[in-house]
């Protein structure tokens, strides 16, 4: 075993070929989050390597030690004033197929794109993952995983089959590689490969490679095409029946399509939906070209009673990115399946940003509606009107495969939704790194934090101000996705994290017979993997 770099503070012993802490070291992709007081970055280069560092690292450090993979966390559980020291695996970035395993595999510190496209020119395979290219396959792989072919493939943890993963046993003050599936021979090492499936993120231990005994075959051929209507036209009715037909066509949505829309606030003058429709492997183009024409007229014609669409005067903006640069209403664009990964991706720049999420089996509300049309028109004091067209609601379409499994095959208990929401909210100035909210900027950071908030409470105002499924009797809500945390939930400073972890993963947090306290408990129960909605020890 070769020994790993360090990266640590000059001032410390030597341990291995360094360097001096850069400024970037401290900063996550969000520019909210900062560590300014960390001393040392460990940097694997080979999953051999990781056992090794997680024992250097938390024999110094302690439980202040954080794991990154893409620094795309949307809060501060890497990067904050604990933080002492950091394991980046961004360098453990390989994809590529274990002979010795029959499985193919990914390294925790791979991005979307190197993923994507390395399964894709070296085996014809894809991975229902996430849009954005630069997100880190270890955060988000193990936070359950979703992407625009979810509803043809499942999620990302539907297809994962093993883990190689490093937990710490703190009598012994070491850490202990194990390779853990759901045919371990140990019923514990199943149990942690269970909660790795969903609720792995900072809580059980470091994961080093994930494995997956089968791929889906990517799709040869895609159509991406966009809708877009100015708000000049929608008055609360028409929204109305926006909401209400974009909630229908999710009902009857041919699994191989994938739509999202963009409820941007009111300052970016427009609304947008995107439809990308895939064909399976070795279908041929004309067929492919048939098939996907006749979803955008169908869709066309069901949106035309609505309201006229217009030509799209800006990207659809948030996140992911800039999303497309196609024209709406223009004919649909057909292009190769690695042509729609590229449009369809991105991650935008580093930007100051907020997000809450909901998963939702039903139509939207008329409360809902009314809520979601007023805060899109509402501009919060303290900031140029014009910064708000960043700030927006996203829907995406949900269900088809996902929803074919039990709500406890894996911690991701949302297995009967049908739409999935985002909130977000972007800003940006010219504050120094880590200068947060005493930065001169104060005022507009809590503005645009005070509107999301505001927002959100106000949409599910019937349910306490969360969408907590136990206090809806109409079966509409169906909690958050883990992978979209929120500290306004809850966390462990404030007393109520289990009021957040709730809402990720319902039963499978502390009910069910198979649970995530349970298996915290038995594999990391002094703690030492942590974070403001870490699973707790009790």
């Amino acid at each position: 075993m070769t020994t790993a770099p360090v990266v640590e503070n000059p001032s410390l012993a030597s341990r291995g070929p360094t360097r001096p802490l850069i400024l970037s070291d401290r900063q996550g992709f969000d520019r909210r989050w900062f560590a300014p007081n960390m001393k040392a970055v460990y940097v694997p280069t080979h999953p051999e390597q990781v056992l090794a560092i997680v024992n250097e690292a938390l024999s110094t450090h302690g439980r202040n030690v954080k794991i990154t993979s893409g620094r795309h966390c949307y809060e501060n559980f890497v990067y904050n004033d604990e933080t002492a020291a950091v394991i980046d695996m961004s360098a453990l970035n390989q994809v590529g197929f274990d002979n010795a395993r029959q499985a193919y595999f990914v390294d925790a510190g791979c991005e979307n794109w190197t993923v994507y496209r390395t399964l894709l020119n070296t085996f014809g395979k894809t991975l229902p993952a996430g849009s954005c290219y630069s997100v880190g396959a270890g955060g988000h792989i193990t936070g359950g995983g979703y992407g625009l072919l979810s509803r043809l493939h499942g999620l990302t943890v539907d297809h994962l089959s093993a883990v190689d993963i490093v937990t710490w046993d703190a009598a012994a003050g070491r850490g202990k590689l194990s390779h853990v599936s759901a045919s371990s021979a140990d019923p514990d090492e199943r149990d942690l490969f269970w909660a790795l499936r969903g609720a792995g993120g900072g809580n059980f231990g470091v994961i080093a490679r994930y494995y997956f005994q089968q791929l889906p075959d990517a799709p040869d051929h895609a159509t991406l095409w966009t809708l877009a209507w100015d708000w000049s036209s929608l008055d609360l009715t028409a929204f109305t029946n926006l909401l209400a037909e974009y909630a229908d066509l999710v009902t009857t949505l041919p699994d191989s399509n994938f739509t999202l829309l963009k409820l941007n606030h009111v300052a970016a003058s427009q609304v947008g939906m995107v439809l990308q429709v895939t064909s399976p492997a070795g279908t041929k183009h004309d067929q492919h070209r048939r098939h996907a024409e006749d979803s955008v007229a169908r869709i066309q014609k069901r949106f035309a009673k609505v309201a006229r669409s217009r030509p799209l005067v800006r990207p659809l903006g948030g996140h992911p990115g800039m999303m497309t640069h196609l024209l709406a209403s223009d004919e649909a664009q057909h292009i190769t399946y690695l042509e729609a990964l590229q449009t369809l991706n991105g991650s935008g720049p580093n930007q100051f940003g907020k997000y809450k999420s909901a998963y939702m089996k039903k139509a939207f509300p008329a409360e809902q509606v009314t809520a979601i049309y007023e805060w899109l028109h509402r501009y919060p004091a303290g900031i140029p009107q014009a910064e708000m067209a960043q700030s927006l609601l996203q829907v995406d379409s949900y269900g088809g495969a996902i929803n074919r499994h039990a709500s406890d095959a894996t911690p991701v208990p949302q297995r009967s939704s049908l739409m999935k929401l985002q909130y977000q909210t972007y800003w940006n100035n010219a504050s120094k790194p880590g200068e947060g909210l005493m930065s001169p900027f104060r005022e507009q950071a809590e503005a645009h934090v005070g509107w999301i908030n505001g927002f959100y409470k106000d949409v599910y105002a019937a349910y306490g101000g969360t969408p907590n499924p136990t206090r809806d009797s109409t079966g509409t809500v169906d909690g958050c996705y883990y992978n979209y945390p929120d500290e306004v939930l809850g966390t462990h400073a404030q007393g109520n994290v289990d009021q957040a972890l709730w809402l990720y993963f319902l039963q499978n947090f502390r009910q069910a017979p198979r649970n995530l306290v349970k298996v915290k408990r038995r594999w990391d129960p002094t703690n030492y993997f942590h974070h403001a909605q870490s699973i707790p020890v009790s």
